[in-house]
């Protein structure tokens, strides 16, 4: 019998020392290539048992197109495994993957021939199936990826091997309650009343959930925060698959486990939110994340699929948060396979290009489509390092949008005419390029200059220490109030007393709110009002009903996450959390809301939207009214 030092001997003998080299794809036929995962594991020349994966060419013009599966999973970073690969006649070589693949391998290949029926053991694996050194073949295949998806017997999703035993029971456990759920009420869980089936059952999870140190909620958001929902590629590669399939260590489920899944966590967060203290509504926020992350992937998914325009996919996903990409340029490719205009869209998949180059192509696209409402995308704030390698007006898709007055972070219609304000009147967007494509001439009306900046933290020390958040959001208030009350005073003919009673409850909330039940954004009327004097109740004892209601306004509420300022003629508004004393409130011609620029070194930047009480409207708009051309860097 050999000895094990004699079988790696051998093996490194067997395995030339040279790198693996692909044989080219024929594009003009459509060609893909699919790996057979072996039932055997070979040791490889570090001493590992690796599975052994036989590759082979296939053209979708073919008439008998062989049965595989796709397998969708998170590449990750830092080590990497090994495994054998091959075409046929020819000696197998050593290929590094990532340690998460390489898991997902041999797990595959341990399942026992009856588990494989439904697994199969042909793949479509984008690390493997595609030479990832070859650019010209990449853009050709990523190109290919819906049609790789849609023609897969299913697709199989891999969260990895290292699930915890508790977060995987306490998501088995749960399936079965979001399933209720699912059958007893609608996909708006605003309709539902609170006496409901659906509410009790929810109840009794969130009893579970936070007892014995709260060791079921923590192992239900480690299992829902698993990295693969973040992926940018998930929403393109569910919606395009006839069936899905998730696989983890310790368990398997279907899809439609995870659309149940969505619906009970959108569930347990309204409760958490309206009836738990500060501490549990921390604790709740990556349920949060999780919830919004998945709402475009769920919306996908459904039969038959909505469909939108590649910039709103595009929208949808910076709203909703943690999405995120090994390359930044395929924040765009990976849904433009199902962008309703992806072959009109004027975007071509090129990994030539540096992804800034891919991002200011997208701004092109962005100012043909939506116009002056595209500006808002390219809020400055959070700025990255490299960054500054992109102009003020072009976005960078790696971060979430920022300040934006004009839709709320819930809204997913695409509809241009949908118009809040007309704060620059009727005037149409004009706009023209430089040549080196960096700086962007448009058309402003110069409002005034900021003076005064007031960040609101809702955390603040004498804030939380007044208990309830109830209290809380009092308390806040009172301080909100009485910093606009100052600023006010500071030129006393801008705002009368009616008006300032007013700004009290439209200024929070940008004079706008979401209307659940048309899933539609409204302009803030005397409802609202109500909702806010629920706020002020005194003592914060707040009946059913105004604890309803004064949840439905913080609901709305944008300060949090943004700052107050004054300008020097006592115009009071709302901008994003970078602005500072000097930045000037322009209109750009055809924009629904004003903006903020910042001049430096001689020119302007663009830093986002702002709303400014009193010029929403058009007031400050004429027939005499002149925009000026000003450049943009």
């Amino acid at each position: 019998m050999r000895s094990f030092s004699e079988s790696i001997a051998e093996t490194k003998k067997r395995v030339e020392q040279d790198h693996f080299t692909y044989r080219p794809l024929h594009q003009e036929r459509r060609e893909i290539r699919l790996v057979q995962l072996g039932r055997e594991l070979r040791v490889a020349s570090n001493g590992k048992s690796v599975p052994i994966l036989r590759l082979h060419h296939t053209s979708f013009d073919e008439k008998n197109l062989p049965q595989y599966t796709a397998l969708s999973y998170t590449w990750g970073a830092g080590p990497t495994g090994t495994v054998l690969i091959k075409y046929k006649g020819v000696p197998a070589r050593e290929v590094q993957v990532s340690t998460n693949l390489l898991d997902a391998l041999c797990h595959f290949a341990r399942l026992s021939d009856q588990s494989l029926e439904t697994v199969g053991r042909v793949f479509w694996i984008d690390q493997l199936c595609i030479n990832q050194n070859d650019k010209d073949e990449k853009n050709h295949q990523v190109g290919m990826m819906t049609e790789i998806f849609g023609q897969a017997k299913m697709t199989n999703v891999w969260l990895g091997s290292r699930q915890a035993p508790l977060s995987c029971e306490v998501f088995k456990k749960y399936n079965q309650d979001a399933f209720r759920i699912a059958t007893v009420i609608s996909n708006d869980p605003e309709l539902c009343d609170d006496h409901s089936t659906a509410s009790q059952v929810v109840d009794r999870i969130l009893s579970e959930l936070f007892m014995d140190n709260w060791e079921r909620f923590h192992a239900l958001v480690d299992f829902c925060t698993h990295p693969w929902f973040e992926r940018a590629w998930v929403v393109q590669e569910v919606a395009t698959s006839s069936k899905v399939i998730v696989h983890w260590g310790g368990g398997k489920c279907e899809w439609s486990s995870f659309q149940n899944l969505w619906l009970l966590l959108q569930w347990l967060i309204k409760r958490i939110m309206y009836t738990k203290d500060r501490h549990e509504v921390a604790a709740a926020l990556p349920l949060v994340r999780t919830v919004s992350t998945l709402h475009m992937t769920v919306y996908q998914s459904l039969n038959p699929p909505r469909t939108y325009p590649l910039i709103e996919l595009i929208k949808s996903m910076l709203i909703c948060g943690k999405t995120r990409a090994t390359q930044p340029e395929d924040l765009i490719y990976s849904t433009m396979g199902i962008a309703s205009d992806k072959d009109t869209c004027g975007i071509e998949v090129d990994y030539k290009k540096h992804y800034t180059e891919i991002f200011t192509d997208a701004a092109f696209q962005f100012l043909k489509t939506l116009g002056a409402q595209a500006l808002a995308w390219s809020c400055q704030r959070t700025k990255t390092k490299d960054c500054c390698r992109l102009p003020s007006w072009v976005p960078d898709l790696r971060l979430r949008l920022g300040f934006m007055v004009i839709e709320p972070i819930l809204t997913y219609r695409f509809d241009p005419s949908l118009k809040l304000f007309s704060a620059a009147g009727n005037s149409n967007f004009e706009y023209t390029v430089g040549e080196n494509r960096e700086n962007l001439f448009i058309r402003t009306f110069y409002v005034d200059r900021v003076v005064e900046v007031k960040p609101f933290d809702f955390m603040a020390e004498h804030l939380i220490s007044a208990g309830s958040v109830a209290l809380q959001y009092q308390a806040w208030l009172a301080d909100y109030g009485k910093f606009f009350n100052l600023a006010a005073d500071r030129v006393p003919t801008r705002y009368d007393d009616s008006i300032r009673q007013e700004m009290y409850w439209r200024i929070p909330i940008a004079d706008y709110y979401f209307d659940g039940a048309a899933n539609a954004t409204r302009r803030a009327g005397s409802e609202v009002k109500e909702w806010y004097k629920a706020i002020l109740h005194p003592g914060g004892s707040l009946s059913a009903s105004a604890i309803s209601m004064s949840t439905r306004y913080k609901r709305n509420v944008i300060v949090e996450d943004h700052v107050a300022f004054v300008t020097a003629t006592g115009y009071i508004g709302l901008g994003g959390w970078e602005t500072v004393e000097g930045d000037e409130v322009h209109l750009v011609q055809g924009s629904d809301v004003p903006f903020l620029l910042r001049k430096t070194d001689g020119h302007y930047q663009l830093f986002g939207q702002a709303y400014v009480h009193g010029i929403m409207d058009g007031e400050l708009v004429h027939d005499n009214t002149e925009f000026q051309w000003l450049e943009i860097h």
